[in-house]
């Protein structure tokens, strides 16, 4: 079964790379330009909804360790139950946008390899 995941999801890949290749370069760079806009108007209020519900709950359950901010990921066994859905939901919406983003970003590139 996994054989036939990892096959199917190269065929798909090449399908989406066939079909950006049929598109213009300076299309794409909009598409792209885009992309990016509404991953980062979703992605960097979320993110910042996120590292401030952690800093509460954390804060809340006397948890809170300095410079919580550089690894808060790691912090993410000391939530508690109660929370740790609600928290986690906003750490997942702003990894969402940054994967938007990134695949934006990704757009703007290949138009720009291409020759806009």
């Amino acid at each position: 079964m996994g054989e036939a995941l990892i096959a199917l999801t190269l065929l798909v890949a090449f399908g989406a790379l066939a079909a950006l290749l049929a598109i213009s370069p300076a299309t794409l760079a909009v598409m792209g330009f885009w992309t990016t806009a509404a991953g980062l108007a979703f992605g960097v209020p979320a993110g910042a909804v996120y590292h401030l519900a952690l800093r509460n709950a954390l804060l809340r359950a006397q948890r809170l360790p300095a410079r919580w901010w550089l690894n808060p990921t790691s912090l993410h066994d000391a939530l508690p139950d109660t929370v740790r859905t609600r928290v986690l939901g906003w750490c997942y919406a702003g990894a969402a946008g940054f994967l938007v983003t990134i695949a934006g970003c990704a757009l703007v590139a290949i138009a720009a390899f291409r020759g806009i």
